[in-house]
């Protein structure tokens, strides 16, 4: 240390929870690389709580800058479990609608109690009911793995894939944006608004991870709800189509 130097010259820089952690270096090399995305990096946030809060801090400072991360690690476990985890509202919302219609039909068979079918149907759905709770965390999964190939198919139809970026990462990277855009669903009055903008954000960061243009990426996430969009006004069409000839 020379005499313009202090101590704060000499020390690390220290990174709490409100800044992002540092960078990794490479002995020997000086190359830097950027961190895993919070979820996955217990080196900078020991805690579970710790990292989920880093996700949150993450995605509101710079929602890009997730898609850019998700490609260091690899694994369709982690990004399912901040799904599960982020699902939980969702979930109590399937469970209370869920309640509610098995309490009806249970009151509605114990006035008809001479049915048959009906004690039957009321005793079966304490079982139906487990069964959709217990599926609930596969249809998550299955989810985010078709809302992932069809955002990396799409991207590849528009001409917007990178090579070396596999199918896997863009599986990564929708199951951890889907998770916060399922989230903001749930905001009264602007949750149809968030799913939309999601779409969008998804679309911009596919194409931030892919090193393509960003008209690309957000075609290719919007290309489902077009698609959607046009078999529901043909099947429209045709159900229109039939009432009329049959007059």
């Amino acid at each position: 240390m020379n005499e313009a130097s202090g101590p704060q010259d000499v020390l690390p820089p220290a990174f709490g929870l409100n800044e992002p952690p540092p960078p990794l270096a490479l002995p020997g090399v000086g190359a830097v690389l950027p961190r895993p995305v919070p979820f996955e990096d217990r080196e900078a946030f020991p805690g579970f709580w710790a990292r989920v809060s880093g996700m949150f801090q993450l995605v509101f400072r710079n929602p890009m800058e997730l898609f850019e991360r998700v490609p260091l690690t690899e694994g369709l476990g982690a990004p399912w479990r901040f799904l599960l985890l982020l699902s939980v509202p969702a979930f109590l919302l399937v469970a209370l609608v869920f309640f509610a219609a098995g309490l009806g039909i249970v009151l509605a068979a114990l006035e008809e109690a001479g049915r048959t079918e009906s004690r039957v149907l009321a005793a079966a759905m304490p079982f139906i009911f487990g069964a959709i709770l217990l599926l609930m965390p596969v249809f998550s999964f299955l989810g985010m793995v078709v809302g992932g190939a069809l955002n990396h198919f799409f991207l590849w139809l528009w001409g917007g894939l990178r090579p070396g970026v596999p199918t896997a990462q863009s599986i990564r990277a929708y199951g951890y944006a889907a998770a916060f855009i399922q989230l903001g669903g749930f905001i009264p009055i602007l949750g149809l608004f968030i799913q939309i903008a999601g779409m969008v954000v998804i679309g911009m960061g596919m194409a931030r991870m892919h090193r393509t243009a960003t008209w690309r990426g957000v075609c290719a996430a919007l290309t489902p709800l077009f698609l959607l969009l046009v078999g529901g006004f043909l099947l429209l069409l045709g159900i229109v189509a039939l009432v009329l000839l049959k007059r």
